[in-house]
């Protein structure tokens, strides 16, 4: 069954659905309204969470067949910046892409900005050409052609741009966009869950911006150490969303978009307390088998696969998934205002007009209400995640000594292993159809540093020297997080901490492969933090 008639089927379901129990509602006359908009902490929210249709925003958009994505601006848009796409009759602004595993993809990006850009699959397995890594990019005008097969195992991927010195800014102003790709294992567990994408499997873009300069990106010269943080949170581009859910499981892909902030996710209720819920997968897909949990830390670019069970609740509650607070460990602050200064010179920041300095911004690692769930109707029946949800090996160190990265400021640039970006120069060079270890060990004096390597999904072998805080989080004796247990392309290392993490360089692309290893906080990978890598 080809993924176009998926979506479509699915939809439809959703709205029979969403159909059905407000007929039901109706016949019981259980009308009992939802608690007020306000939050134990004060959040207000008062705007329905936007979800993918069948078109239009974040809808779902087959990429088994032919697709053109036009980058360009969008007035009086969700953001001000956003890929659209037309075919049919339909049209769709940042499109949530599906395909079938092994399915050939066309995609042909069409370049309308008023700066170069170019498309980077996060996490998906291509050769250079098809990567997006910024070493090509279109023009203002020009198009770029995509075409490859996929070769990735069912997961929530995602697509945003890639010019370097210039993917902050517009990655910030909303160019990214969601890529669910399904084999049999996800339609096992979606049939297990009743998991219906759009009504009860809800994907949650969280992003944030500034209220002063919603339609532009001008970072001060403290935003390029630090990164760029917002005074507004966004989900799927709504500001204080709330969304009206049934008493049942819900199914939550979810993916940190935010240029540099980390999120630590939780879900409260009404009374104050923290409610479980479950992992079921990680960037590269599911977990051998689902892990309960209370909390989750969620850097830049990396994605969870949740499931937060509401059945018990009555109608007229609600649940807020929060971000809960915790110690963003910004050690770089003592390199003080020189190193600020000096961070700002060097590099090709689009639409810098003279920073935002002066506007408010939230903190990274202050506690955040993202958005409000109102229990508003009973469902007939609530299912539970099997035992059992893919067939996952274990992580295997490889044989061999582990290949060192240093991640550190120095001049007033973040760097790995003392080293900044250079086109010119390849510091990483590994053979192809081979499994290598890395150890990325972060300086106690840096900050959390979101490490995504380009074209390869890796393991998690184990966490050494982790801050204290992080020890209630751990699920086993090497120290791992329950997020370090799947497949990952993305990886969070703490100040003083060392990640040991396996990757197979399976390589069927025929020549030398160039990718890249950078850090996530964007305004870190725009200034520099990244390598490229030789597959050869």
């Amino acid at each position: 069954m080809s993924s176009s008639r998926i979506s479509r089927r699915h939809v439809l379901r959703a709205f029979a659905a969403a159909a059905a129990a407000t007929a039901v509602s109706r016949a019981t006359g259980d009308h009992a309204q939802p608690k007020p908009d306000v939050c134990a902490n004060g959040s207000v929210f008062d705007q329905p969470l936007a979800l993918p249709g069948r078109d239009g925003w974040m809808g779902y958009c087959d990429a088994g067949a032919p697709l053109m994505l036009r980058a360009a601006a969008q007035p009086g848009g969700r953001v001000p910046l956003a890929f659209v796409a037309t075919r049919d009759g339909r049209t769709w602004r940042n499109p949530t892409l599906t395909a079938d595993a092994g399915a050939s993809v066309r995609i042909a990006l069409s370049n309308a900005i008023d700066a170069p850009t170019i498309i980077h699959w996060h996490g998906l397995a291509v050769d250079t050409r098809n990567d997006g890594n910024g070493e090509t990019v279109a023009a203002p005008g020009a198009s770029y052609d995509y075409a490859f097969t996929v070769r990735n195992r069912a997961a929530m991927y995602w697509y945003h741009p890639h010019p370097h010195g210039m993917t902050a800014g517009q990655a910030q102003r909303g160019l990214f966009g969601l890529w669910f790709i399904n084999d049999d294992e996800e339609r096992a567990l979606a049939r297990a869950l009743d998991a219906v994408p759009g009504a009860t499997e809800l994907p949650l873009v969280l992003h944030d911006r500034r209220a002063a300069a919603r339609d532009r990106y001008a970072p001060s010269p403290a935003d390029l150490v630090h990164g760029y943080f917002g005074d507004e949170m966004l989900v799927n581009g709504t500001f204080r969303p709330y969304h009206d859910a049934a008493a049942r499981g819900y199914r939550l892909r979810i993916v940190n978009a935010a240029n540099a902030r980390t999120f630590l996710l939780a879900f409260r209720r009404d009374d104050g307390s923290l409610m479980p819920f479950t992992l079921l997968g990680t960037d590269g897909g599911l977990l051998a088998r689902p892990v309960p949990c209370r909390e989750v830390f969620v850097a830049s670019a990396e994605r969870v696969d949740l499931w937060v069970d509401f059945s018990a609740l009555a109608i007229g509650d609600f649940v807020v998934l929060e971000s809960l607070a915790f110690d963003p460990m910004h050690m770089e602050a003592s390199a003080g205002a020189a190193a600020s200064g000096a961070a700002s010179g060097g590099h090709d920041h689009q639409h810098n007009h003279g920073g935002d300095a002066a506007a408010a911004t939230i903190a990274d690692g202050a506690r955040l209400s993202l958005l409000q769930f109102r229990i508003r109707e009973r469902a007939a029946r609530s299912p539970a995640p099997p035992a059992s949800l893919s067939r996952l090996p274990a992580a295997v160190a490889p044989a061999g000594d582990a290949r060192p990265l240093r991640l550190g400021f120095a001049k007033g640039r973040w760097r790995i292993n003392d080293r900044v970006y250079d086109m010119a120069e390849t510091p990483i060079v590994v053979a192809r159809n081979t499994v290598e270890t890395w150890l990325l060990r972060n300086y106690h004096t840096s900050m959390p540093h979101a490490m995504h390597l380009h074209g390869f999904a890796f393991r998690v072998l184990a966490r050494e020297t982790s801050p204290p805080f992080l020890a209630p989080l751990a699920v086993d004796e090497r120290g791992r997080l329950a997020t370090d247990l799947g497949v990952k392309d993305t990886v969070l290392v703490w100040p003083g901490e060392s990640v040991r993490i396996a990757i197979d360089f399976a390589c069927p692309f025929p020549g030398e492969q160039i990718y890249m290893l950078h850090c996530h906080n964007l305004e870190h990978e725009d200034g520099g933090m990244m390598l490229r890598v030789k597959v050869a």
